[in-house]
């Protein structure tokens, strides 16, 4: 393929100047101090225990407050070690200050020297891991506890008011579409059923990588990040639309302005769907967007919307007046399910989301492990000739690689 070029993804997270970020820390202190005050200072009858007065000599007012609320709240089950916290806001003008906030939080974690933390944002208790084995308790065998996801900003703009399977809450709407997707998209019945196109996506990317070589200079040089997004995107949009492109298709088989867009779209979504969100922890700051997060989600997911939605009106009002009687997609797939009375299963609603859900799932994955999968092998050239010969030997120098010849 040439030279390849390599880098680590983008932070996830906004940047804002730091005078910028400084100046809605100090507001947050300011606007903290003022409800402490009013909330705590002015309550009759307030009485501080001799745990608390201890804290307070040692640590100052503010930690104090925090430490007797903890102890008052986490007498049966104590929370994990974490930094100090202001009242009301807790350990958010830290996180605004020190972005992106999951180096500060593994810094932090470093310092202290603990696999296990708890930062207190707002009234929510954020508790990070960086221990395998703890991870394993809570994923396998805690489970059960934390099976649904946060509720953010993000994950409620994103999936359409929880409208689809991955973002949504567990709960009724969340066992229905997954119920959908298990039975009806990704069953190997529709696996073997999209096989043709999968295929016809990977000659197309043969043929594209081959043209940027081609068209290059001496060095050649290919950008495997954006081959393999662009890759990714092309497979999905044929699975769900049957569509390798929006707009107009491009003579050397690479994305036109439109993909790019959409693509652009589906990562910057990716990067701020659990991006640190300030309106995430203190719901009142809603709709004043200090950091930006919010404008963000709103403009990438009005993209993809813009791209999805023209195509799924279409679709349905085909279906709806008979104009469309057989399934080609994903899409038609979503449209044409009935439920036990032979009325529509999903709304329009669900299909848009379910959609965009569809999307996110598979774009983000394949793309990264290709990438890292190469830079490995460029660091490591035993391995990439291991893998060169793998390929000679299953596959020989006749014909490209085919679905069929993985085991």
């Amino acid at each position: 393929m040439g030279e390849t070029l390599l880098g680590t993804s983008s932070s996830s997270l906004l940047r804002l100047p730091y005078s910028a970020a400084l100046l809605q820390a100090l507001l947050l202190v300011v606007v903290t101090f003022i409800i402490y005050y009013l909330a705590v200072r002015l309550r009759p009858g307030r009485t501080m225990t001799s745990t608390t007065k201890q804290l307070e000599q040692y640590y100052g007012c503010a930690a104090a407050s925090v430490a007797a609320c903890s102890l008052a709240t986490s007498a049966a089950a104590p929370l994990p070690p974490g930094p100090v916290s202001w009242p009301v806001v807790g350990n958010v003008p830290e996180m605004m200050l020190n972005k992106p906030a999951f180096r500060w939080i593994h810094l932090m974690m470093t310092e202290m020297g603990t696999d296990i933390a708890c930062i207190r944002l707002g009234a929510v208790h954020v508790v990070a891991i960086t221990c395998p084995r703890i991870a394993r308790e809570v994923l396998k065998k805690q489970d059960a506890n934390f099976v649904s996801r946060p509720l953010t900003f993000a994950s409620k703009t994103f999936s359409g008011g929880y409208r689809n399977a991955v973002l949504s809450p567990f709960g009724d709407q969340w066992k229905k579409m997954r119920r959908v997707l298990t039975s009806e998209i990704i069953c190997p019945s529709r696996h073997k059923w999209l096989h043709d196109k999968r295929a016809d996506e990977a000659d197309n990317l043969t043929r594209y990588v081959y043209n940027l070589a081609a068209a290059g200079s001496s060095s050649s040089v290919v950008d495997v990040r954006h081959v393999a997004r662009h890759y990714c995107g092309n497979v999905i949009r044929r699975l769900i639309f049957n569509r390798r492109y929006f707009g107009e298709p491009q003579p050397d088989g690479g994305p036109g302005p439109l993909e790019v867009q959409h693509m652009d779209a589906v990562f910057t979504s990716l990067g701020l769907l659990y991006a640190f969100c300030i309106s995430d922890y203190l719901p009142w700051l809603l709709g004043l967007d200090l950091d930006g997060h919010e404008k963000a989600v709103k403009e990438a997911n009005a993209t993809v919307n813009r791209l999805h939605d023209t195509i799924i009106d279409e679709r349905w009002r085909q279906w709806k007046s008979g104009e469309r009687q057989k399934s080609e997609d994903f899409l038609d797939v979503l449209i044409t399910l009935k439920d036990g009375g032979g009325n529509p299963l999903l709304t329009i609603e669900e299909i848009k989301a379910q959609s965009q859900d569809i999307t996110f799932a598979a774009v983000d994955n394949p793309s990264n492990a290709v990438e890292w999968a190469l830079a490995e092998m460029v660091n490591q050239p035993e391995t990439m000739k291991k893998a060169v010969e793998e390929i000679d030997r299953v596959v020989g120098q006749d014909r490209l690689v085919q679905e069929s010849d993985i085991p």
